[in-house]
């Protein structure tokens, strides 16, 4: 998906947001009146945890009420997605939803008990996170991606990566990437990426893709280096690593990004109130620069072009997970 068609200007965020209509019945005139709910389906401390709190932080004078983050990991995002599509249709109960809940787990899991598109309403962006392509130099000795490329056409399967897990987002970007290269990797997965980073930098393993927070000190220090960045334009955090469009891989642009959503029925001013809330937040200049600090950056949806982005999502994943031939139970 080309940059242009993904990124829209957080100009056009806020009009969309103050542009909101607002028809309050009874319930919408006193929404908030308590504290709301925040699910975040990864561990406290890590990225999206992070950027949940940013969001919260700042939206919380506007709605009145206390956003409390709660955090739900577990098998793949599905804890959290399916606790989300159980709650009250109030407004109350909000979910911090990327690629795994809306756009993969649907097409990976045999089986889940929520349908990501006709369950959740998509509230805004919260923002998007680079992935870089790290390898260990002294285990694979590349400098840009096509020498990696060339080197595992000539040694298939010799190259090993680490993933999250079978199904994960560096499985899936991993399999796209061989996949169109024409190229085999050795799939090695793990139960979190401490034990993943660990192994990358003592050699065990020769590359991945991680969040550019976690990847970039470590490139910096001159104990990995990056062949490419996810997204479709150059990260403003590192201008001098590529991108894998411009490496020739077109379908990758294909960042980590995090939205927020709620219940489909919830009622309609309700649902408007939050979008005008958050996508006035979203759209500030004090939220973009700490996402900054935090190596993240803002990926402006207007909640009315959001079914559009989400088909697409849906449709790089989906053919992803059928390159894998993973399915999970």
């Amino acid at each position: 998906m080309q940059q242009q068609d993904r990124n829209w200007s957080r100009r056009t965020l806020l009009g969309a947001a103050l542009g909101a209509p607002f028809v309050f019945s009874a319930a919408a005139q006193t929404y908030p009146s308590r504290n709301l709910r925040l699910i975040v389906p990864f561990p406290a401390g890590g990225p999206t945890d992070v950027l949940a709190r940013i969001a919260a932080e700042r939206v919380n004078p506007g709605l009145g009420q206390p956003l409390i983050v709660e955090n739900r990991a577990g098998a793949g995002g599905n804890i959290a997605g399916e606790m989300a599509a159980r709650a009250e249709a109030d407004g109350y109960t909000l979910l911090v939803a990327g690629q795994a809940i809306l756009a993969i787990n649907k097409a990976l899991y045999k089986k889940i008990s929520y349908d990501p598109a006709t369950d959740f309403a998509f509230v805004g962006m919260l923002g998007v996170i680079a992935n870089v392509l790290l390898v260990n130099p002294a285990a694979v000795p590349v400098n840009s991606l096509a020498e990696l490329i060339a080197l595992a056409k000539k040694k298939p399967g010799d190259i090993s990566y680490g993933s999250n897990g079978p199904g994960s987002f560096t499985h899936l970007t991993t399999a796209i990437l061989a996949h169109q290269a024409g190229a085999e990797f050795l799939h090695v997965p793990y139960q979190g990426a401490a034990p993943l980073m660990t192994d990358l930098l003592a050699g065990r393993i020769g590359m991945t893709f991680t969040a550019a927070s976690a990847a970039l000190p470590l490139v910096q220090s001159g104990q990995l280096r990056a062949l490419a960045v996810t997204t479709g334009q150059r990260s403003r955090f590192s201008r001098d690593i590529p991108t894998l469009v411009e490496s020739g891989f077109p379908s990758l642009d294909a960042p980590v990004w995090f939205g927020v959503v709620a219940r489909t029925a919830t009622p309609a001013p309700i649902l408007a109130r939050l979008r005008t809330e958050f996508n006035a937040v979203i759209a500030s200049d004090g939220y973009a620069k700490a996402l900054e600090r935090n190596f993240m950056e803002v990926l402006a949806v207007p909640p009315d072009a959001s079914d559009q982005f989400l088909a697409r999502e849906r449709k790089l994943w989906s053919d992803a997970v059928k390159v894998t031939g993973v399915a999970l139970d």
